[in-house]
């Protein structure tokens, strides 16, 4: 290696080191386990010891309140007859909400990947 290309080579990587994190395209080659593959990489495939996801991205449940505006004076079930309830509105207290936005293979995802590429964190999809 000339001494030039050692000088471009150095002064590349002490700009890649000022930058501890870089966000890439993926796609998501397997879901059991969390498999990846880096769209400037589509060869690699990423194992799941080296992915984290992001929460949103996965089936879990939370608890919430739940509470609404104003309810109708008339409410109706299949088959009643209208009839008035005095029902002004809901509130549901510690309320279990089941999100189920787990990651599918084929998923286009955006990936934060922190410099050396020891951690991918999937942070969103698209």
């Amino acid at each position: 290696m000339s001494i030039g290309q050692t000088i471009k080579k150095m002064a590349k990587e002490a700009v890649d080191a000022s930058k501890p994190l870089q966000f890439v395209e993926g796609v998501i080659h397997s879901t059991s386990p969390v498999q990846l593959r880096l769209k400037q990489n589509d060869k690699l495939i990423i194992p799941s010891d080296f992915i984290h996801v992001a929460r949103h991205l996965t089936q879990h449940t939370r608890t919430a309140t739940i509470s609404t505006g104003s309810v109708g004076e008339k409410m109706t079930l299949a088959g009643d007859p209208e009839h008035a309830h005095n029902i002004h509105s809901i509130t549901l207290k510690k309320a279990t909400i089941q999100f189920s936005n787990a990651l599918q293979t084929g998923d286009k995802v955006m990936v934060a990947v922190i410099q050396g590429g020891q951690s991918f964190f999937i942070i969103d999809k698209f």
